[in-house]
């Protein structure tokens, strides 16, 4: 089921290039499918289009945590953060960022999880409206 719906995502993606939210579909279907390096790739296309959304930066944020890539996941998770909460990290303190112990991972866990499960809530209710 799951390749269906990127196989769908690639059609649409090559009648339409430009279309972010089923690139950034696509990237959570790979996330979800375990294709973490292709989720990524499919994130950072769509901030490249619209850094300003803050959704993807939790979803390539949680791709990193489950590949194991812990000090990237927390570097995607405070950008979020920045911009949806206006959290006062510098750039600076955002690209030199580290896992710091088990509770600073617990809750960025935590955090991201429940933005993916709003992701993917998000995109079937849009399904089932069409």
């Amino acid at each position: 089921m799951i390749l269906d719906f990127v196989k769908s995502c690639d059609e649409i993606l090559a009648e339409d290039p430009e279309n972010t939210q089923v690139r950034k579909l696509r990237g959570l279907m790979y996330s979800i499918a375990g294709e973490y390096d292709k989720a990524i790739r499919d994130f950072e296309q769509s901030i490249q289009e619209v850094p300003t959304d803050t959704m993807t930066y939790y979803l390539k944020s949680h791709s990193h945590y489950d590949k194991g890539e812990f000090d990237l996941a927390k570097r995607d998770y405070m950008r979020a953060l920045k911009m949806q909460h206006g959290a006062s990290y510098s750039d600076d303190e955002i690209n030199k960022a580290v896992i710091l112990d088990d509770n600073d991972l617990a809750d960025i866990k935590a955090v991201i999880e429940h933005e993916k499960s709003q992701a993917i809530l998000l995109y079937f209710n849009t399904l089932n409206a069409e």
